[in-house]
């Protein structure tokens, strides 16, 4: 009967929202007015044609102050080709609160009036069915900076791959973040932006396998200090989330070996939905020197910025590049294509096929002044 009722709200809600001339409406309804802040939110869609059914909706969702923010909805139920009616799913953000109008972004559609409450208590959600916890839907999988994450989280990807280089013929990552506050903490309450502060973790290193003790080549460590989140702006030309701190990078070695640089970055992060259910995402990093002593001439073969670029499909392929262009001509690449090999965990984790190919200067802070033949090294993944 809640679900009757409410597509019979939406029905009279649609027929007396105007339309433009020539555009038909979808119509839109969830099973109660009421809905969980940080819960999964089903959508029912009534499309108002027999076209192809879209693999994501973007819901907007605007609460009573005026603050608005988009939610990608994923298909849920499989749906027959001649099917007017689908279901579609997103976790509501946990700071929804209210009263809370929602419509599709890109589509004519009603509006709903949704109540969103706070999020349930630990000991409720600690009940929950873990598998069905994997199992729903994340609208912000191929997202570096995803809204709905655990305060422990991933940050870069995460990998194990061998070539066929000698001396430095393995090469893996290690990466997490921590949300240092909780987004319910009295520090959050009194400034919100606390609620984005962040301490992340990266290890990178070559190892030789070949040599005599199979010694490490070199290991870059990267703590880091930032902020990530939204700022609110929805305008197509603007960046989706951002991300902006500080990074300190060094090999942990003593002497001629010894390598280090500090930077202050800032991080822009752009985001492309397709109909197929793919995603490209553009996120440069642009970061200036604080420190780099040690390797003063640091910029001629890195440059001030990281070309990073993503596109592909949570449940396929997913190529990833990024191009560093130094000020003194030099330059290098790197390209990560992975594949699926298992049902994903989490967002972004799981089991993957990895192929990398790098080829350029500094693929480790030790040679960032070497240049390197374009190296390929196939391996595995749980984060990409």
């Amino acid at each position: 009967m809640n679900r009757l009722r409410q597509l019979g709200f939406a029905t009279l809600m649609g027929l007396a929202l105007p339309a433009s001339a020539g555009e038909a409406r979808w119509l839109i309804a969830t099973a109660s007015e009421s809905v969980q802040a940080g819960a999964l939110l089903t959508v029912e869609a009534i499309r108002p044609d027999n076209g192809p059914w879209p693999a994501t909706l973007k819901l907007r969702l605007a609460d009573a102050q005026g603050r608005e923010e988009t939610l990608v909805l994923q298909a849920g139920t499989t749906a027959e080709a001649d099917s007017f009616r689908r279901e579609y799913q997103a976790t509501l953000p946990p700071r929804s609160r209210g009263l809370i109008r929602a419509e599709l972004a890109e589509r004519p559609s009603n509006r709903l009036a949704l109540l969103a409450a706070a999020p349930r208590e630990a000991a409720q959600a600690a009940q929950a069915d873990p598998i069905d916890r994997m199992r729903q839907p994340d609208s912000a999988s191929l997202d570096p900076i995803p809204e709905n994450e655990p305060a422990l989280s991933a940050h870069e990807p995460m990998y194990f791959v061998l070539g066929a280089r000698d001396g430095a013929d393995a090469r893996f990552q290690l990466s997490f973040k921590y949300r240092i506050f909780d987004r319910e903490s009295l520090p959050v309450r009194l400034l919100p932006l606390l609620g984005g502060l962040h301490i992340g973790y990266t290890q990178t290193s070559l190892w030789d396998l070949h040599g005599d003790s199979k010694p490490f080549r070199d290991t870059s460590y990267r703590p880091s200090l930032f902020w990530q989140g939204s700022l609110d702006t929805h305008h197509p030309l603007l960046p989706s989330y951002w991300r902006g701190g500080y990074e300190h990078e060094s090999n942990g070695k003593d002497g001629n070996a010894s390598r280090s640089i500090d930077t202050l970055f800032a991080q822009p992060v752009w985001r492309q939905d397709y109909a197929n259910g793919s995603s490209l995402i553009f996120s440069p990093k642009f970061y200036g020197y604080l420190d780099k002593d040690e390797n003063p001439d640091i910029a001629r073969y890195r440059g001030y910025a990281d070309w990073t670029i993503r596109y592909g499909h949570e449940q396929g392929w997913i190529l990833g590049a990024r191009l560093r262009q130094g000020t003194g001509g030099y330059a290098s690449a790197q390209l990560d294509l992975s594949f699926p090999l298992r049902a994903p965990l989490f967002s972004r984790a799981g089991g993957f096929l990895h192929f990398q190919l790098f080829g350029g200067y500094g693929e480790s802070l030790l040679d960032y002044n070497v240049r390197q033949d374009p190296t390929l090294r196939i391996g595995f993944s749980i984060v990409r």
